[in-house]
């Protein structure tokens, strides 16, 4: 697998790392955005920050809730969106992706609002 597979997915679960090393799984909407996934969160979420900690996160495909491991894992490096233009292009895409429904999660000012991008290491 690699991360243009999970181009086209309702839902992964993404993986982040403590400082201690372990692990916290949240399921989260996914959208492409250029050679990157993009996710988006609360500024205030806990994923944001051990995304700004270390970046090191997994991902694969899961159900709504998250209780169910649909492909393989794959390691990612997640950075945060800080430009506001291509944070606005990024909240875009997930509101294209998810429609109707995005409009009811993805309300409010952007500015409390975190884009997580995600890039298979490696570069690929």
């Amino acid at each position: 697998m690699n991360i243009n597979d999970f181009k086209d997915v309702e839902y992964i679960n993404l993986i982040t790392y403590k400082k201690d090393g372990s692990s916290v799984t949240t399921p989260v909407w996914v959208a492409p955005h250029d050679n990157s996934l993009v996710v988006t969160t609360s500024l205030n979420a806990g994923k944001v920050k051990r995304v700004r900690n270390n970046g090191k996160a997994t991902i694969y495909v899961t159900n709504q809730s998250g209780t169910k491991k649909l492909s393989e894992s794959i390691d990612v490096r997640g950075t945060l969106i800080l430009d506001s233009a291509v944070k606005t292009e990024a909240v875009n895409k997930i509101k294209k992706k998810y429609g109707a429904i995005s409009k009811l999660f993805l309300r409010g000012p952007d500015e409390n609002r975190a884009i997580i991008q995600l890039d298979e290491l490696g570069g690929e």
